[in-house]
């Protein structure tokens, strides 16, 4: 028997971003992985070798947080002395790259990494230990008191058609494209893997059906999240619209049955909702391929014994976690792209999310298990020089941090403000603010950086239409791009909410001059310094939030007059404005996740 206080199985990103950050603490742990290598994944996925994640290089300031906004695949360190940049100038970089790295990290940090250590079934014990008992494919066993699923993708999930068998499935199936030169191809999926097959067969195909069943299509673009459709695989989009044969369709496919000839006959059903005689048609037509894309399970409960299997949520693809990321099972959490089974709006269940919620998860495991505190800096705010420099601390911090920037309404820093001073903690869940008993009876701040399309006018659900600014002084939470957003909480009850306006770089500092010109004025600093000196009452004076500087040599604002006719809707194309958004509120957060928690 083996023990470790901490096991962590699987060395792909999320495991080893784990292992790095107990690896620095100091803490006993292990990482088992199955096969012999770090990134496992990487070396099938994707299938036609690109990643989707961007590796974007150059970006003109020199904050390495900052960086990591466009850097999607590195690991997080101290130091920032190992990033993915070094490995690849392609902006969608090819998945070996990624595997090289994973290797070169998990050797430079000498993380307790042991190979070819497959896990057959996970048991637990019912003595006062209640440790975890991991079994191997040749019985070796390995002990711990908390357990890290570090699995990734566990297995495909096959729908239950009629003879899907006899579909080619997206982990194994042949990619060369020759092979379906001139042929009918069916692709069962919406997601970026199913784009992804179309696009390498679409010159050689005859035909691309690819279909979606009662779903639309979620571009990326549209949604703000990563995992949707990206706009690098939607060339099966443009030739269906421009009348190229291939095609997306809302058929549902219900059975397929192998014909004589080796074509395979696939029988649909599809709603029509919309006709004047509603009803569903029943169909067949035959085809060559049938390729099946319809996603992964981000985890197995069938290695564990029943009393300690992971509760999953309806559709079996992810398990239940609560705000820390602890599974239904005490002590057994879920890191990686599973991740994103508390997140479908932001970037959890990728690299470029989920190592974030990694350093949160570990200054909680660090807190609960090690009475650790929290990363933190203390601010003095008994005078209005104090109060400055908390605000050049907390602009430039909106300005350069990735944490916020990628988690977009999920992960928060929180001020707390008592006694003329000011604590300003780092990167924890809103969830968990708004319920952790530590904040429950102090004054806080939440602080986050958000999107606000949803505040908008239902008819622009196209997020390009929004190509002018917001006018938020006036309507607060109207803003449609990231901007930060401030929430006081007194005693766990929710007191008000205010925003800024968004920016280009999103940066709200003096850096953000050289580009924002036209936006180069002190309204978001002073908007923060009024929000914090409304609670802390450290001066009298009301900072301005007039919207632009006074520098006629380089921008200005000229005031329409009523009767200009740019004032009215009529006579102008209605693209053209900007969409209506009604004057809204900062919502509670604690209202909200009581309404919507997922996992109590």
């Amino acid at each position: 028997m083996i023990y470790h206080d901490y096991i962590i199985l699987g060395a792909g990103p999320g495991g080893l971003q784990m292992g790095y950050f107990m690896e620095q603490a100091g803490h006993d742990y292990l990482i088992l992985e199955g096969t012999g290598s770090p990134g496992a994944f990487f070396r099938q996925y994707p299938r036609h070798d690109t990643l989707l994640s961007l590796n974007k290089k150059n970006n003109f300031f020199p904050e390495s947080d900052f960086n990591l906004r466009y850097d999607w695949n590195s690991l997080i360190t101290y130091d920032s002395s190992l990033l993915f940049t070094q490995y690849s100038d392609e902006l969608y970089p090819d998945r070996r790259d990624l595997v090289h790295y994973l290797e070169d990290f998990a050797d430079k940090f000498k993380l307790k990494v042991r190979y070819n250590t497959a896990i057959k079934c996970i048991t637990r014990e019912t003595n006062i230990a209640r440790h975890f008992v991991l079994t191997t494919e040749c019985g070796q066993q390995y002990h711990c008191k908390r357990l890290i699923l570090a699995t990734g993708a566990t297995k495909p999930i096959i729908p239950e058609i009629e003879g899907i068998e006899i579909a080619e499935g997206y982990e194994t199936y042949d990619t060369n494209p020759n092979r379906f030169k001139n042929k009918r191809v069916i692709i069962l999926g919406g997601g970026n893997s199913a784009f992804e097959a179309a696009n390498d067969i679409a010159g050689h195909a005859a035909i691309v059906f690819i279909m979606i069943g009662n779903n639309l299509v979620n571009h990326a673009w549209n949604s703000h999240f990563s995992g949707d459709l990206r706009s690098f695989n939607n060339t099966i989009l443009d030739m269906a619209q421009l009348k190229a044969l291939h095609t997306v369709t809302g058929t549902s496919l219900t059975k397929l049955e192998r014909q004589a000839d080796g074509t395979i006959r696939a029988y649909f059903e599809e709603e029509l909702p919309h006709w004047n005689t509603p009803g569903t048609a029943y169909g067949w037509f035959e085809v060559d391929h049938v390729i099946r894309s319809t996603g992964f399970q981000y985890a197995d409960p069938m290695i564990f014994c029943e009393s300690i299997a992971p509760k999953m949520d309806c559709k079996n693809k992810y398990p239940l976690l609560n705000s820390i990321w602890e599974s239904t099972t005490q002590d057994m959490y879920y890191v990686g792209a599973a991740m994103a089974s508390r997140d479908k709006k932001t970037t959890s269940g990728l690299i470029h999310g989920f190592r974030y919620n990694i350093r949160s998860l570990f200054n909680i495991i660090n807190n609960r298990y090690h009475n650790k505190p929290f990363p933190s800096d203390t601010f003095e705010l008994k005078t209005e020089a104090d109060l400055q420099a908390l605000a050049t601390h907390l602009i430039t911090r909106f300005s350069t941090t990735s944490a916020l920037f990628q988690l977009f309404g999920l992960i928060s820093d929180v001020l707390v403000i008592e006694n003329g001073k000011a604590e300003l903690f780092y990167e924890l869940p809103v969830e968990y603010v708004v319920k952790e008993s530590m904040f429950a009876n102090k004054t806080i701040i939440v602080l986050t950086l958000e999107l606000g399309f949803d505040k908008f006018e239902n008819g622009f659900k196209d997020t390009l239409n929004f190509i002018r600014l917001n006018d938020s002084q006036e309507r607060p939470g109207c803003v449609s791009y990231l901007h930060p957003v401030f929430r006081l909480y007194e005693n766990g009850e929710f007191i008000k909410g205010a925003n800024t306006r968004s920016s280009t770089l999103v940066r709200f500092d003096p850096a953000a001059d050289l580009i924002d010109g036209d936006l180069a004025n002190l309204k978001p600093r002073n908007t923060l310094l009024n929000f914090v000196n409304g609670v802390a009452k450290v001066t009298d004076i009301h900072f301005s939030e007039e919207h632009f500087c006074a520098d006629p040599d380089r921008h200005g604002f000229i005031l329409w007059e009523k009767d200009d006719p740019r004032t009215q809707n009529h006579g102008l194309q209605r693209c053209a404005l900007t969409p209506e958004c009604p004057q809204v509120t900062a919502i509670d957060f604690a209202s909200f996740y009581k309404r919507n928690s997922l996992h109590k």
